[in-house]
């Protein structure tokens, strides 16, 4: 190797490892500080990455995080270990395993226990929080909520006894959403075939879906264990509205999931609004 070589490669080397040390610092630079506390890029783009989401989308939740965090510092919020532990005992008991064995299966999923005390602690400090917010609100659900969603919801509550279907599978989702714009369109690579099913002795959330699907429309694509499907509603049959006594307690919990977050979402939106936002590096 020629002297003119060896300068070239190491002028090289010298490039790439300064472009390493500043992207790093970039990345671990702080981009925003909302009431003195900091928000990294780092973060930033490892919660994007992580839930697939955007970088902006990521920060406005990291900004959440944040203000969640003061206020359960400031209210004095806290979660015992005897709580978390209690949490955990639920959870085990749900799936039918002994809190041994429910740890294990955690561990063996790459979960380290003491990571999962941690998040779990959080997640009852936050739902202490929550219910701090809906005692402070009027979002109890009445009765005649109910029947004014019953009335103007009516098309929720339409439930087939069975769908003929034609059922579309490929590991391409593209291929179904083109297949979803025109059906017209063949693709070597999408199977294709007529399944009927009947309501009660398929997934819960497919009927659902299925009904709440127009006959001679598509579902969208679903993404499934084994690649994509795509759905086609040739026919419903025996179509009723199920009454309103029926449907009752579902609506409630509807309606009373929608109050809680909006109650939850009007409480962080003002205390945002008066908020100490210093933006350092926009992402």
């Amino acid at each position: 190797m020629n002297k003119t070589m060896k300068i070239l490669l190491k002028v090289s080397a010298a490039l790439i490892l300064t472009t390493s040390f500043s992207y790093a610092g970039l990345v671990n630079a702080i981009s925003v500080i909302i009431n003195n506390q900091p928000i990294t890029l780092y973060e930033i783009y490892k919660y994007a990455d992580k839930f697939h989401i955007s970088k902006k989308a990521s920060l406005e939740i990291l900004i959440r995080q944040k203000l969640e965090d003061a206020q359960i510092k400031k209210l004095g919020i806290a979660a015992s270990d005897f709580e978390v532990n209690s949490y955990i005992k639920k959870l085990a008991d749900k799936n039918g395993i002994s809190e041994f064995d429910f740890l294990q299966m955690l561990k063996s999923k790459g979960i380290e226990e003491d990571e999962y005390k941690k998040d779990l602690k959080k997640k009852i400090e936050q739902e202490k929080l929550y219910r701090k917010i809906f005692a402070s609100k009027d979002i109890r659900v009445k009765p005649k909520d109910l029947k004014n969603y019953y009335k103007n919801n009516k098309s929720q509550f339409i439930k087939a006894q069975s769908f003929e279907t034609v059922v579309y599978e490929s590991q391409s989702k593209q291929s179904l959403e083109k297949i979803r714009q025109n059906p017209m369109l063949s693709f070597p690579d999408i199977k294709a075939k007529q399944l009927k099913f009947q309501s009660g002795n398929m997934d819960k959330n497919l009927e659902n879906l299925l009904n709440q699907t127009k006959s001679g429309e598509f579902t969208p694509v679903l993404k499934m264990a084994k690649g994509y499907t795509l759905f086609y509603i040739k026919a419903k049959n025996g179509v009723q509205t199920l009454p309103f006594k029926q449907v009752k307690n579902y609506i409630y919990s509807v309606l009373n999931s929608k109050r809680e977050k909006s109650a939850i979402d009007d409480y962080f939106e003002k205390i945002k609004s008066v908020a100490k936002v210093k933006v350092l590096r926009k992402i």
